[in-house]
């Protein structure tokens, strides 16, 4: 009796293990991660070897326990019965960031699920920002599904010309439209925001770094003022600080003393008007500039260069 139950054990292990290894597997996969899939109420993971990386929807086939091939992709009735599984959720979408898809929730009187800030949303595809998405949530990540269709795409449309102008967001006037598109439209508008100003930074600091190269000075850093910038620069390995104006780069203060005709020069044309000074030590430092390179000329320096313009024996720093 004893070797009749044993035998029955290793037929079922056997018969199990037959039906593992002759199943097809559907299941979603993002890259780098396994699949896990239960079978007899056994949770297996499962590394996709072949190919190497693969991200998508598939249907699998396994190699051994702890690895499974792509045989195929899956039809639109594996997927729907898939998404049948999972509750769905809607939401707005309202952040793209590496290709990596955002949103938050489009119904706030959905209690079933008790969602904070943005989600990530997983092996979505043909969307644009601010569209309304249906997908499912399986308790660890969020699949897309489709765009909701009971939304209405002349909203989002509506959202993305407002963002393309950097529209504020109190200034929505679209009928209908919902507090969770006006949520949505708020976190994108500040991405946006924030985009454009680094754009124009980098755009100011190229030209800066441009008008510094031709005069043959290092660029180092600059600060933005209300209609100026502060620019810190290294002329022949010495340190200054100048102030120009934002729109021309003409010269507000040059940081040395020019007797009155720092606006005379631009950023460029002060460059050489420094090497000149230098070269010559008659540069006297001004306001700001006098400690950019952790020194500053004394009023005995500037006294002893008016009355020795062409000195050899100037043993001020």
């Amino acid at each position: 009796m004893k070797n009749e139950k044993n035998n029955d054990l290793f037929n079922k292990l056997a018969t199990a293990e037959n039906d593992f290894f002759s199943s097809q597997l559907f299941s979603p996969v993002l890259k780098g991660k396994p699949i896990r899939v239960r079978i007899a109420g056994i949770l297996f993971t499962l590394e996709v070897v072949k190919p190497k990386n693969f991200e998508g929807w598939g249907v699998f086939s396994p190699v051994n326990y702890k690895t499974a091939r792509f045989i195929r992709e899956p039809n639109m009735a594996e997927k729907e019965q898939y998404f049948r599984l999972f509750p769905a959720l809607r939401l707005v979408l309202c952040r793209n960031a590496n290709n990596q898809w955002g949103g938050v929730p489009a119904n706030q009187a959905d209690t079933r699920f008790k969602i904070q800030g943005v989600v990530p949303i997983q092996l979505i595809s043909e969307v644009q920002m601010f569209d309304h998405i249906k997908v499912r949530f399986d308790g660890t990540s969020i699949w897309f599904e489709q765009i909701d269709p009971r939304s209405n795409p002349r909203t989002a449309i509506y959202l993305r010309e407002c963002a393309t102008k950097l529209l504020e967001p109190k200034k929505l006037e679209l009928p209908g439209l919902t507090q969770e598109d006006r949520d949505a439209y708020q976190i994108a508008y500040g991405i946006a925001l924030a985009a454009d100003i680094e754009a124009k930074r980098d755009k100011q600091e190229e030209r800066i770094k441009d008008a510094l190269d031709r005069a043959g000075a290092k660029y180092q850093s600059y600060i933005e003022r209300k209609d100026t910038y502060t620019i810190e620069y290294t002329v022949d390995g010495t340190k200054h600080r100048s102030v120009v104006k934002k729109d021309t780069l003409a010269v507000e203060s040059a940081g040395i003393c020019l007797a009155g005709t720092d606006r005379n020069f631009d950023l460029q044309s002060l460059v050489g008007v420094i090497r000149q000074g230098q070269r010559g030590h008659r540069i006297v430092r001004v306001g700001d500039n006098r400690l950019a390179d952790g020194q500053g000329y004394t009023q005995a320096a500037y006294d002893h260069q008016l009355n020795n313009p062409h000195g050899d024996d100037d043993d001020y720093d």
